[in-house]
């Protein structure tokens, strides 16, 4: 397919283009930046202007309009701008992307939505361990409300679509190669991680992720947590929940430095299995 891969620049846009592209598709970046970076071709294009985005979705003179959209473009973490500034970037570009590929035609987007989604950071504790997509929405943060508006207009376009697949991959704290490399900082103080249950997802996983979701077989919208295997820290899952948690419900037992977020849907609808841990660098 062709495929418009917007914020294909970032740390898990870069990740989604050179999955998508190993695997045969014809990638199209969306950027701030305009460029050509290998065989990805990168459209200039603010995702917060209706405007632009429409006019990227219903192709240019020397490419023609997408067959799926990978949305990834926004701020990507709480606490990098002034919340209102968050709230109107993320939540504008999501409703642009996602009512202009309705509007262009296309019938499959996948985007990021987010862990914290689920009640991060936490300050009251998670309802149950692992966290799977039956856990209380819960954002608590301008951040995490705009991924929960994301997957609330997901659910209705699907609804005024039948013919329409939205998936909404929630990553956990996406991590590469020098992520790993300040580690030493969460080592040193493991309740530095609590917030997000010591979840992280490597960067290569989370660019499979993408294109699985792409290729799956699926109609209307799903939700789907996205996270490595195991935890950020050397202790077991166990222990951290008895020290930091000790009144959660544990749904099923903990094994070893088992990841404390369940990525068993994702495995079951789209054929994720994460294949990198920080243990591997």
């Amino acid at each position: 397919m062709r495929v418009l891969v917007t914020g294909s620049s970032g740390k898990v846009g870069k990740q989604a283009a050179a999955a998508l592209g190993v695997a045969g598709h014809e990638i199209i970046g969306l950027d701030r930046q305009a460029g050509i970076d290998g065989k990805v071709r990168t459209l200039a294009c603010d995702c917060t202007d209706f405007g632009e985005v429409m006019g990227a979705m219903t192709g240019v003179d020397t490419i023609g309009s997408p067959e799926a959209v990978v949305h990834l473009a926004g701020i990507p973490a709480p606490g990098l701008a002034p919340d209102a500034e968050i709230f109107r970037t993320n939540t504008l570009s999501t409703y642009n992307v996602f009512t202009a590929a309705v509007r262009a035609g296309i019938r499959r987007i996948v985007w990021a939505s987010s862990e914290t989604i689920l009640g991060l950071p936490f300050d009251t504790p998670p309802a149950f361990v692992p966290l799977d997509e039956t856990h209380p929405d819960r954002p608590e943060w301008s951040y995490s409300l705009t991924k929960k508006l994301g997957e609330t207009m997901a659910d209705e376009l699907v609804r005024w679509h039948p013919e329409l697949t939205i998936v909404s991959l929630r990553f956990s704290n996406v991590c590469d190669a020098e992520d790993y490399e300040k580690r030493e900082q969460t080592v040193a103080d493991p309740a530095m991680r609590k917030a997000n249950l010591w979840s992280y997802v490597d960067a290569r996983d989370t660019g499979e992720a993408c294109r699985l979701a792409i290729e799956a077989d699926l109609q209307g919208h799903h939700c789907l947590i996205i996270a490595a295997a195991d935890t950020i820290v050397d202790i077991p899952s166990a222990a951290l929940m008895a020290t930091y948690f000790p009144h959660v419900p544990i749904k099923a037992p903990l094994d070893g430095f088992q990841s404390l977020e369940s990525s068993a849907r994702a495995a079951e609808r789209i054929g994720y299995r994460p294949q990198h841990s920080w243990r591997d660098q």
